[in-house]
C-alpha cells in the first residue's frame, strides 16, 4: 500500500472571490476546474509540484447545495484549510488498515468532473471519520488512471511545509501513522491544518 500527499483542499465561500485572494497572496494565478455533480461543489486549482496541487474548492451555484459539501462551505464565514487527501494505490488496503485502528469506513465514491479542456477525469474516494477527531482526518483517492491535475496544472507555488495541529498531537499521529498517513502532527492549542508556500510573493501561510 503506497500513501502519499496528494492535494490540499483550500474551501471558499466563493470561487472568483476565493481565486483573487489566492492570486493576490502568492502572485500566481490558480486556473478553473470544474465541478463534481451531486456534491455541489465547484474547484479552481494551482500545482505545487508534479505530484501535488491545492484545490479551492467552493459551493456551485448551479446546483442545489442542500445537504452537500457545497453548502457546508457556503456557510464557512471565510476561507480555510478543510482537509487534504492522500493517494493510495489500494483503496481496500487502506480501509482495512483504518478499520482496524477503529476508524470508521464508507464506501468508495466514485466521482467525476470535466475540465474546461473538455476532459473527463474519473476516480474514486475513500472516506473515513472519527468521532474522536472531527474534521481531523484526511480522505483517499485513486485516479484510475485519470490524468493527474498536477501534471497538467500550471503553478508556480511550492509547498515548504504542511501540518496538522491538536491538543492530542500524539493520539492523533498514531491514528495517521496506522493509516499510512505522512503529514505530521504537532501540539497546539486549537485544531486545524497549516500550510507554508513558497511563492513569487515570499512566504504565504494558510490555515
Amino acid at each position: 500500500m503506497n500513501i502519499e500527499l496528494d492535494h490540499l483542499l483550500w474551501a471558499v465561500p466563493d470561487l472568483d472571490a476565493g481565486a483573487q485572494l489566492f492570486d493576490r497572496l502568492t502572485g500566481v494565478a490558480s486556473v478553473t476546474g470544474g465541478s463534481h455533480p451531486g456534491f455541489g461543489t465547484r474547484n479552481a486549482l494551482s500545482g505545487l509540484s508534479d505530484s501535488t496541487y491545492i484545490e479551492l474548492i467552493a459551493p456551485d451555484p448551479a446546483q442545489d447545495l442542500s445537504g452537500t459539501m457545497g453548502e457546508a462551505i457556503a456557510a464557512l464565514p471565510a476561507p480555510k484549510l478543510f482537509t487534504f487527501a492522500l493517494k493510495s494505490d489500494d483503496l481496500s488496503a487502506t480501509a482495512a488498515a483504518a478499520q482496524s485502528v477503529g476508524v470508521s469506513v464508507e464506501d468508495p465514491i466514485a466521482m467525476s468532473r470535466t475540465t474546461p479542456e473538455g476532459v473527463c477525469l474519473d476516480w474514486s474516494i475513500l472516506r473515513i471519520s472519527d468521532a474522536r477527531w472531527p474534521g481531523r482526518l484526511p480522505f483517499f483517492i485513486d485516479w484510475q488512471g485519470s490524468p493527474h491535475p498536477a501534471a497538467t496544472t500550471p503553478g508556480g507555488c511550492t509547498l515548504e511545509a504542511f501540518y496538522a495541529l491538536d491538543p492530542e498531537a500524539t493520539a492523533l499521529a498514531e491514528i495517521y501513522a496506522a493509516i499510512g498517513c505522512p503529514v505530521p502532527v504537532h501540539a497546539g492549542a486549537s485544531t486545524g491544518f497549516v500550510a507554508q508556500f513558497a511563492t513569487p510573493n515570499g512566504t504565504v501561510v494558510f490555515t
